[in-house]
């Protein structure tokens, strides 16, 4: 089954919360089951909201062991590949240990193992601590991705579906997810320096993919975007920057996704609506959460779950037909 990468080239662009809400409405779409589950990897090791938000509300926390620095930096393959059917993944139970089960956090629909977690909420100190090294994703610390590549390796032959919420630019793991996926989606505020970013950084991931053969879906997502207009140096917004701004945004990286034969698809789709992206959403200020479980008529609420359920469809279009 493919990878699905959640990425933005800079912080703050509400990646996490785009994956944590699209991941509620992926469930409705891909129905995961406990033998072909939706298994997210929160690969932000530095700033691991992922696992902060789907971890809260536990009673009990996991161990440090059952993580993505341990199960890079610690395990070894033998411990965890043995004994496996390469197309069954029950049948790889030493590997299950690593992976937090979080489907009743977004539904009772589906059996709690049928979503999981492998998180990265575990610091330094703690590593360093425990281990007496520390495993970083950052240019920094010791390194290895070989048990990763064989865990994605996994994953793959048992067919689940993997949803990276990555690293933000060109952080080792934000390349490793990016390179590994099969389904992009980019979040960016409506800036002119989330424009100018994203634009330079895609060019470069796309002449580099060109150049590899590689096969990618990429889905801009337009995020935090005001859904109510406002007047600007007389210009009104967000009309105004989707007509200049974004359209030769647009136009650059549609132009570069032509020379690959194909190979690069990009998926403008986000923008259509009356908003032209994921609108802002004020409780997100103050309160990060899947917006399906919160009783809430809020208009910003009711556009963003719209908007988060259209990306899904996405998603499961052009990744899974």
């Amino acid at each position: 089954m493919p990878n699905i990468s959640f990425y933005s080239y800079k912080g703050g662009s509400g990646r996490t919360t785009t994956t944590l809400n699209t991941v509620f409405y992926l469930i409705r779409e891909l129905r995961p089951t406990p033998s072909k589950p939706i298994i997210i990897i929160d690969a932000d090791t530095e700033s691991y909201g992922m696992s902060m938000l789907l971890l809260r509300d536990l009673e009990k926390l996991p161990g440090i062991d059952c993580s993505l620095q341990y199960l890079a930096l610690r395990a070894t393959q033998d411990e965890f590949l043995s004994g496996g059917d390469s197309t069954e993944w029950l049948s790889y139970r030493k590997l299950h240990k690593y992976f937090v089960p979080v489907g009743g956090y977004f539904t009772r629909d589906v059996e709690n193992d049928a979503v999981l977690l492998l998180r990265s909420d575990v610091t330094p100190k703690e590593q360093r601590e425990s281990w007496g090294s520390v495993f970083s994703l950052n240019n920094t610390g010791d390194k290895s991705f070989d048990n990763f590549n064989e865990l994605l390796k996994v994953l793959r032959l048992t067919k689940c579906s993997v949803v990276f919420d990555t690293p933000s630019g060109t952080q080792d793991f934000a390349e490793l997810a990016l390179n590994s996926s099969q389904t992009i989606v980019c979040c960016m505020r409506p800036s002119i320096q989330f424009e100018q970013g994203t634009r330079l950084c895609f060019e470069k991931f796309i002449e580099t993919w060109r150049g590899k053969g590689a096969k990618k879906n990429i889905i801009f997502c337009p995020s935090a975007v005001p859904y109510k207009q406002i007047n600007i140096d007389s210009e009104v917004y967000p009309d105004y920057y989707m007509k200049t701004t974004y359209a030769g945004f647009r136009n650059e990286l549609q132009t570069k996704a032509n020379s690959t034969n194909g190979n690069i698809e990009i998926v403008w789709d986000m923008r259509d609506g009356s908003v032209p992206g994921i609108p802002e959403v004020q409780r997100f200020k103050w309160q990060e959460c899947c917006l399906e479980k919160v009783a809430s008529d809020e208009e910003d609420e009711r556009l963003a779950k719209e908007k988060y359920a259209m990306l899904a469809r996405l998603i499961r279009s052009y990744t899974y037909n």
